[in-house]
């Protein structure tokens, strides 16, 4: 039985674009909350700065729904074709 990969890739960019909201308007809020988490999410994603402001928050939602899109959606068509191959065993 397989992964469907739009719903896991869906799932997945769903889960990291919330992880990046909820850090970055917990920041917003508390600006020393997360300053190391969010420092990686702009090391990561190109254009993303980790500001504070409302533009890049919005930003880094995005990239990182985006982001998480990307990944699931190879994660899940690598996992589909390896539990191929063990079924054919």
């Amino acid at each position: 039985m397989g992964l469907s990969t739009r719903a896991f890739a869906l799932t997945c960019g769903v889960f990291f674009g919330g992880t990046v909201a909820v850090v970055g308007a917990l920041n917003m809020l508390f600006p020393s909350y997360g300053i190391t988490v969010l420092g990686l999410f702009a090391a990561l994603f190109p254009g993303y700065e980790a500001s504070g402001a409302l533009m890049d928050w919005v930003a880094g939602i995005v990239l990182a729904f985006v982001d998480g899109v990307d990944g699931g959606s190879v994660f899940a068509w690598c996992y589909n074709r390896f539990a191929d191959i063990d079924s054919a065993r």
